[in-house]
């Protein structure tokens, strides 16, 4: 039964000749893949892909969610494709574009508690720019930064948690690198570093009740219950029920969280037509969380202090609830037009009490702080529609999709300010209470984002997929607005429109070999901070482009890519004598990645990969800080994960994990002041894993040790603030199927 379903999930296969070596290569990889793998450790990871099996639009038009998940590589880590936006489902292979898709064989493997944790022991162009102490995620990706609320839920922007998502209801973690506009939309904040789309579980063809239990240092303890099932003559109904809790005291001074998630997935599988439903409901709640912090202009950074030494106060706190309920649905008008739509909506509440960001005052560690309460809620709704086709003129064959999508987003605030006080990095000061208010508005609210464009895409192929070209173009148009925190008066408002081309080629003269380019644009939308003079005023939405080329192998049971990118984007500044905001400068990422993932030589799997980074400003006022570096933009970043099947215990799996980041800067570089340089940075997990049956039961231990030396170190951000890495960390789990 297992092997009839892995061929099902097989993607069509060209004829094509390769050249003579890569041929070998290809031949040596499928002799290894079918030599790899121990009896028992091999029933533990099928059953683990049982989940990503059911394909049952294989053969459809229109890749979207029921187009199936694409499968994995050899070893279940890495997915051989992802979801493109309006594109759909495609193999990487036929991606013009810089992807990675990871699999929740890998989410529950790595033991991660977050989407950032899992990208930044994975990719070498990503790494998590908020600290494991913090209530939110935040990433960097080729150096520019994207918040938690700009990640998409499949496919649609708006319906995750403000915060941090959970993992747990999560089937695939997707990211696309570069601007994404026109693949997805225009992100909430029009961040143009990469797309994050958090793709969550369905009922697999197979039966799962998967229990387990966690501990994480230093008292932390949770479980975890995933169940599925399909019904029906021919399991068209499929029901999957997750639900994971995770609480107790952190490794860091008096920090403690409890966390929950709790979600249903729902689908139906007819002949023509399909139905989604996802309804996920998320509390997080933190005692103490920690915050970063900017150094004053041209400080030089001190080291870093110990992480487990708490600057938050006692009587910090966050609360978070977050309910997101999903639809889609698709039906084939014919073999080849299939018609689609979602329609989501996400009710996300807060409270908290934090210090934002302390500033570091001088090399002794002498900072001001600053303490705030907030209130709020955001509300959104999100949502798409449209039509896919496949058609051929001639010898071409195209697949067309045309697209309308939708996002409303209203956000309430209430804010309650206490006076700064003095502390130390090396010595945080203890307060016993947070002071009388010097400054309150009541929850109001605090402002609005409309969204909507409509895009148009052809993808067009000859000689059974030689060459692919992709072209298309996407018009957005942005209304946003906010209110006086006080009088709760509209106080500025802006409504653009932009439209967004981009062109992709694919050239795939063997079935080893992928070349590809892209030219894709983003949009910003640029505003004038409170301390502008003209904060009122408007302006276009700010073009961001990014120019790439690259190559990706496929041997079958590994791949790996090479990328060359560029990316630019338009960049505002206040006039430090005039306080008026304007336009001004460009900031200039430009790189090379490479990658490599999957099972290179039998038991022995790889995630790895390096990125080269050059980021400057360019195109300044009057050229005054053209050349200098970019805030929180690493020359250099790569990352190592290798596991091992020992020959000493079958089942037995050694894992490590090597995370390098190079030397960044703090603070703000768009200036002649010397920059606060940051110091690069290591770390080194190493972990255990153990499948075997109890009972004719799949069992599965796993024990991963975080930053093993205990290294402290700054993290760069690219908004200009420091963060502190997490300390050494215990993490334990035991899952059983039954």
């Amino acid at each position: 039964m297992i092997g009839v379903r892995f061929v099902m999930t097989c993607t069509h296969v060209r004829h094509v000749a390769p050249l003579a070596t890569l041929l070998l290569l290809t031949h040596h990889a499928a002799l290894a893949q079918e030599s790899s793998g121990q009896p028992a450790t091999t029933a533990v990871q099928l059953e683990t892909l049982s989940v990503e099996s059911r394909n049952p639009a294989a053969g459809r038009v229109g890749q979207g969610e029921a187009g199936g998940l694409p499968k994995a590589f050899s070893g279940g880590q890495v997915a051989r494709g992802s979801r493109l936006g309006i594109l759909g489902n495609r193999d990487y292979m036929r991606t013009p574009f810089s992807t990675a898709s990871y699999t929740e064989k890998t989410i529950r493997d790595l033991q991660a508690v977050s989407v950032g944790d899992v990208l930044t022991r994975t990719d070498p162009s990503v790494r998590a720019s908020i600290g494991s102490g913090n209530r939110y995620d935040a990433l960097t990706i080729r150096g520019f930064r994207v918040d938690n609320r700009e990640f998409a839920l499949n496919g649609l922007y708006g319906l995750v948690p403000d915060y941090r998502i959970d993992p747990a209801p999560l089937e695939r973690i997707e990211v696309l690198k570069g601007p994404a506009a026109f693949l997805f939309g225009t992100s909430i904040s029009g961040s143009i570093a990469g797309t994050v789309n958090v793709v969550t579980k369905r009922a697999g063809d197979e039966p799962l009740n998967r229990a387990t239990i966690d501990y994480a240092s230093t008292t932390r303890g949770g479980a975890e219950l995933d169940v599925a099932r399909r019904y029906g003559d021919a399991k068209q109904i499929g029901v999957r029920i997750n639900g994971a809790g995770l609480g107790g005291a952190t490794p860091i001074d008096r920090t403690a969280q409890r966390n929950g998630v709790g979600s249903l997935a729902l689908d139906y599988d007819g002949d023509r037509f399909r139905l989604f439903l996802d309804v996920i409901y998320q509390h997080d709640a933190y005692d103490a969380q920690t915050r970063g912090g900017n150094p004053v202009e041209g400080l030089r950074v001190p080291r870093a202090p110990d992480p487990r030494r708490n600057m938050s106060q006692t009587f910090d706190f966050s609360r978070s609830d977050s309910l997101t309920t999903l639809g889609r649905a698709e039906f084939d008008l014919t073999s080849d037009i299939t018609l689609f739509a979602a329609l989501g909506g996400n009710r996300f509440t807060y409270d908290k009490q934090e210090n934002p960001a302390f500033t570091l005052l001088d090399r002794t560690g002498r900072t001001r702080v600053n303490s705030i309460f907030q209130t709020g809620d955001t509300a959104t709704l999100s949502g798409e529609t449209g039509a896919r086709a496949r058609f051929d003129t001639g010898w071409i064959k195209h697949e067309a999709v045309f697209t309308a999508t939708y996002l409303d987003q209203d956000l309430t605030l209430g804010q309650i300010t206490y006076p700064d006080y003095d502390s130390n990095l090396y010595a945080p000061v203890r307060l016993a209470w947070s002071g009388q208010p010097k400054a309150a508005f009541p929850r109001g609210r605090s402002s609005y984002n409309r969204m909507t464009s409509y895009a148009v895409a052809d993808t067009m192929s000859v000689a059974d997929g030689l060459v692919e070209l992709m072209v298309g173009a996407r018009r957005q148009e942005i209304e946003l607005g906010s209110y006086a925190p006080v009088t709760g008066l509209l106080s500025s408002t802006y409504d653009k429109s932009a439209t967004t081309p981009a062109f992709g080629l694919v050239v795939r003269p063997t079935e080893v070999l992928s070349l590809y380019a892209n030219a894709v644009q983003g949009l910003t939308a640029l505003k004038p901070p409170g301390s502008a003079v003209n904060v009122a005023q408007t302006f276009p939405p700010a073009r961001s482009r990014q120019y790439e080329i690259g190559t990706k192998l496929d041997f079958k049971t590994f791949g790996a890519t090479l990328a060359a990118f560029q990316i630019t984007q338009p960049a505002g500044n206040v006039d430090p004598v005039t306080h008026v905001f304007s336009v001004g400068g460009t900031q200039r990422n430009r790189g090379f990645e490479g990658t490599i993932f999957g099972e290179v030589v039998p038991d022995l799997r790889v995630i790895a990969g390096a990125t080269l980074l050059d980021a400057r400003w360019r195109r300044t006022r009057s050229g005054l800080y053209d050349g200098n570096p970019a805030t929180g933009a690493p020359r250099f970043q790569a990352t190592a994960g290798l596991e091992w099947d020992t020959p000493i215990l079958r089942g037995l799996t050694a894992i490590a994990t090597v995370v390098y980041t190079g030397a960044s800067y703090a603070g703000t570089t768009f200036t002649n002041l010397p920059f606060s340089k940051i110091p690069d940075w290591t770390t080194l997990d190493l972990g255990l894993r153990y499948a075997t049956l109890v009972q004719d039961r799949p069992v599965t231990l796993r024990a991963t040790m975080s930053n093993v030396t205990d290294n402290h170190f700054w993290i760069a951000n690219p908004n200009g603030a420091l963060i502190l890495g997490a300390p050494r960390t215990v993490w334990l789990s035991a899952s059983i199927d039954f």
